[in-house]
């Protein structure tokens, strides 16, 4: 999969920029808050059809624009069943989604057509932060693998909300287990579907990214991810899961009732990354930390190459200047040279001039093709 040509007008700091990229490594260098970072956001806006930094996408529109009418992107894309042609729009009010001049209705319409990996500075909070960012990491990778997952997915969200509202608001209701019932049989339903998809892709994930790992870091450590599934059940069939979560969600009504919240099930998941079986998190450097996201990231691709049979984009943000010149080598043996990469950069002479496919400079929100 290839973006061979985009458009962007009226986003942050980019008022228009029309470029064509190549397959390979494409560099963007520049000085910090150049726009480098918006135009990878911009081409992620195109994957999910939201952005990778704020949910406030009035935070997207320039401010000073005396004639800002709508913000466009649209790109050129190929892959291997041909050309298609994506469009997004929005302004202070409404979005607009199409593929090749058809509409699309809901956001969830666009995962899996254009599949990209990203890899940002705040990703290292994969390893750092809370377990919601890192379900939010196998969320995304999911649905754009798997239309069962997304829609499994969607069905359970819907369940949890209603039956968390339910509890909430009718909490002295003489039968309330019998009135959230449904919603409770279809959170262990698609509960158990989205716990069965979720261990098979992690144990694959682990897998290639212990690999992975070992080629950035130049061996001496052992990568390891484990699952951490609530409750505690990831290894059995769909039945025995679904089975359980209705004893926890039976045993833990109560308690549920009180907080107005559902205390078990795969919206609690969690997974920790282990060197040398040590939690990554408290026994890591930061170079290590980055180094574990990497790898993920880079197993991330291989696992939607193995499912979708297609190539992803590889997007890594202002990257090369957070890693030792050690890791930067191993990271770029590591970047499957046939993957269409974009990597953003302050200093365009951490990248060997050899590794790169196309070059370009961003100046205040303007891309400009190199001359060399």
């Amino acid at each position: 999969m290839q973006i061979c040509e985009i458009v962007i007008r009226d986003f942050r700091n980019i008022r228009y920029i029309h470029a064509e990229f190549g397959a390979g490594l494409n560099v963007i260098c520049g000085r910090n808050a150049q726009g480098k970072t918006n135009l990878l956001e911009a081409i992620y806006m195109l994957v999910t059809g939201r952005s990778f930094r704020t949910r406030s996408e009035r935070e997207l529109i320039p401010w000073n624009y005396t004639d800002y009418l709508a913000t466009i992107i649209r790109a050129r894309v190929r892959g291997y069943a041909g050309e298609d042609v994506y469009h997004l729009a929005f302004d202070r009010k409404q979005k607009f989604v199409s593929v090749n001049d058809q509409a699309l209705t809901r956001l969830g319409e666009l995962l899996g057509r254009l599949n990209a990996v990203l890899f940002t500075p705040a990703d290292l909070m994969l390893v750092q932060g809370s377990p919601q960012q890192r379900r939010r990491f196998l969320d995304i990778c999911l649905c754009q693998t798997s239309p069962i997952y997304l829609k499994a997915l969607q069905r359970y969200d819907n369940a949890l909300r209603r039956r968390n509202t339910l509890m909430k608001l009718h909490r002295d209701h003489k039968d309330l287990a019998s009135v959230v019932a449904p919603y409770t049989e279809e959170l262990a339903v698609h509960g158990a579907a989205i716990v069965a998809q979720r261990a098979r892709a992690l144990r694959e994930l682990s897998s290639a990214a212990a690999s992975h790992y070992s080629q950035i870091a130049q061996g001496g450590e052992e990568l390891q991810i484990h699952y951490l599934p609530s409750p505690g059940l990831a290894d059995e069939s769909e039945d025995e899961v679904a089975t359980l979560l209705r004893k926890e969600f039976r045993e833990n009504f109560s308690a549920d009732v009180a907080s107005g919240s559902t205390s078990v099930g795969p919206h609690r998941d969690d997974f920790q990354f282990l060197l040398n079986n040590h939690d990554a998190r408290h026994y890591a450097s930061q170079g290590q930390q980055r180094s574990c996201v990497l790898a993920l990231k880079l197993a991330e691709l291989a696992f939607m190459v193995k499912i979708r049979r297609e190539l992803p984009i590889l997007l890594l943000d202002d990257l090369m200047s957070e890693l030792d010149e050690f890791r930067r080598e191993g990271l770029l043996a590591a970047l499957p040279p046939e993957t269409q990469t974009f990597v953003t950069t302050t200093d365009r002479e951490l990248i060997p001039a050899s590794r790169i496919a196309r070059l370009y400079y961003m100046v205040t929100g303007d891309l400009r093709p190199s001359a060399d």
